[in-house]
């Protein structure tokens, strides 16, 4: 029982760093198309908007 216990917390924990990885990427990338978009650079908008509405 207390191995399905830590097993559940393992991937509880596995989950949230997931979580916070994907948040600190979307940040970084919310940055760049702030930047790419001050600076006209479409191509980069496209790619950061692909990777969100295309998968």
């Amino acid at each position: 029982m207390l191995e399905g216990m830590e097993h559940d917390r393992d991937i509880t924990a596995r989950e949230e760093t997931a979580h916070v990885l994907r948040d600190a990427l979307a940040a970084a990338d919310i940055k760049r198309l702030v930047r790419a978009s001050r600076e006209g650079d479409g191509d980069e908008v496209e790619r950061i908007r692909q990777r969100y509405v295309d998968g």
